[in-house]
């Protein structure tokens, strides 16, 4: 993967003596100009490579396709998805050697389109959440809460149709008993937040391709908006905007957003938007001159204005994300240092989003969530496989997750934002949640992936990729032992991180020996 060397050549304060390599320039690899020559033909062949590892990726993409179901295929859709995976990381590697000019934007956001095109091609191909997304908008569209009934209540029984409830034909065909639904849980109500609800309202009424591809359609439509704003607030971030790459090719993309459709791009994009505006450089204020004479202080309440509108803006973009799914709760500490109001203002969404559905269904809008963390096996204190391995179950596992992620929070919380930017500081609260929750459901790494690459942490990458192995190894007999194979993601993902972390310290120190060396031969 060459991570580490990908993770230097992005350092934005390089040291003298190790300077970033220039546009264009050959280190090492297949893909070698034949001059060592600096210039636009040595960027068209980096660019050429690219290409390469992109038709690689679309062809991985196509496999993983035409592999037969039920949900979520055999054991071949993991070793593609993982061929996908190193297919994305190589092309990053390749692209952040071309200077970020026109034709490495374009093939970046054509290459993001075509996965999504080829997406558009296949049904859900690891999950059926999108049936579900599609029931609640219908149900919201007549005028029910979606949080009142569970799926087979009788009281909807008018608005089920032959898609979502095929007859006992097409149960038949999906291998189930006449009667049943595509939608998961049929007993449970629904689980998804109020803006996640909104959203699936919105795409029953957009107009679009008809079921599954509708979902998809709206879907990618959000990705390639996040793929457009990585490009843009990458540069702002001290990172070449090829690191977007590791997002929009690979499977997070492809599969998870769009092919399964999964609503937590929408949470991804909020905030990712939130975050790139409290990275927004702040500007010093300037007097501004009207045409009838004196100096005017208009550039210093536009200042102050957005001292406390940005804040409040993507405190209310976090909530937002909040709303969509649970989980970007964990970003707030990072984003809330020394800007209470960003806190604030996410509450103020996520309980204004809530509070229509409380006043009609009281308690009962936490839907499916107590069931589902009993079914994942949070509830008991299994699921925690990292820590499992160190013999720790039940309570003790319980009280040991939520003391480590605290801790991590809290640590955070009390960080100088100057010191640590907000990207890394979420990065590292979201990535230790993951080490510790362990969860199986690989589009819960989508906000990962796409922190790593605002952060310029690769590394995180590799613990993304654990939930992947973990969610197969659930459902089907791998290579490995389960016993290897559940945890063994998450531990490779583990021990990725502490390697880059102990050789990135490692250069940071033999710069700094070489810089005081070479101040004291200056003295």
């Amino acid at each position: 993967m060459a991570v580490p060397s990908i993770l230097r050549r992005h350092d934005p304060t390089p040291h003298p003596r190790d300077p970033m390599p220039r546009p264009g320039e050959v280190s090492h690899g297949e893909c070698r100009s034949s001059t060592p020559t600096r210039g636009r033909t040595t960027g068209r062949n980096w660019l050429i490579c690219a290409g390469v590892l992109l038709a690689g990726a679309l062809v991985l993409e196509a496999a993983t396709i035409a592999r037969p179901g039920p949900l979520p295929g055999g054991p071949a859709v993991l070793y593609l998805v993982l061929g996908w995976w190193a297919a994305a990381m190589l092309a990053v590697a390749v692209l952040v050697r071309v200077a970020p000019r026109r034709g490495v934007l374009l093939l970046l956001v054509a290459g993001a389109v075509a996965v999504h095109v080829l997406a558009l091609t296949s049904g859900p191909r690891m999950s059926d959440d999108l049936y579900r997304y599609a029931w609640d908008g219908k149900v919201s569209s007549a005028g029910i809460d979606p949080y009142r009934y569970a799926t087979d209540s009788r009281a909807l029984a008018p608005l089920r149709d032959r898609w979502l409830w095929p007859d006992p034909a097409g149960c038949a065909r999906l291998g189930r008993r006449p009667g049943c639904t595509r939608i998961n849980y049929p007993t449970a109500h629904t689980i998804y937040p109020p803006v996640a609800q909104a959203y699936f309202t919105a795409v029953h009424y957009l107009p679009g391709p008809p079921r599954e591809h509708r979902l998809q359609l709206y879907a990618a439509v959000l990705s390639l908006s996040t793929t457009l704003l990585l490009i843009r607030v990458l540069p702002r971030f001290g990172h070449h905007p090829g690191l977007a790459v590791a997002y929009a090719w690979g499977p997070s993309a492809g599969l998870d957003v769009g092919m399964d459709a999964h609503v937590d791009i929408l949470a991804v994009l909020a905030a990712t938007a939130a975050l790139a505006l409290l990275r927004r450089p702040r500007q010093a204020p300037a007097p501004t001159t009207r045409s009838t004479g004196g100096p005017q202080h208009g550039g210093f309440w536009t200042a102050r204005r957005r001292r406390h509108l940005v804040p409040l803006a993507a405190g209310a973009l976090l909530g937002a994300a909040v709303a969509v799914k649970l989980y970007p709760a964990l970003l707030i500490p990072a984003a809330a240092r020394r800007r209470a109001v960003v806190a604030v203002a996410a509450a103020g969404v996520v309980v204004l989003s809530y509070l229509p559905h409380v006043v009609v269904v009281g308690t009962a809008v936490v839907g499916f969530l107590p069931r589902y963390l009993t079914v994942e096996g949070y509830h008991e204190g299994h699921r925690f496989l990292l820590l499992g391995l160190l013999g720790l179950t039940g309570t003790a596992a319980k009280t040991v997750a939520v003391a480590v992620v605290g801790s991590v929070a809290l640590v955070v919380w009390r960080t100088d934002p100057a010191g640590v930017p907000v990207e890394r500081a979420a990065l590292w609260v979201l990535g230790t949640a993951f080490l510790v929750a362990t969860p199986a459901q690989p589009w819960y790494s989508i906000l990962l992936v796409v922190l790593a690459v605002l952060a310029g942490r690769l590394e995180w990458i590799a613990v993304a990729v654990g939930p992947y192995v973990l969610y197969m190894a659930l459902f089907r007999d791998l290579a490995v032992a389960d016993v290897y194979a559940r945890p063994g993601g998450y531990v490779l993902g583990a021990v990725v991180v502490a390697f880059v972390a102990l050789a990135r310290q490692a250069a940071s120190q033999r710069r700094a020996a070489a810089g005081e060396r070479s101040l004291a031969r200056q003295v």
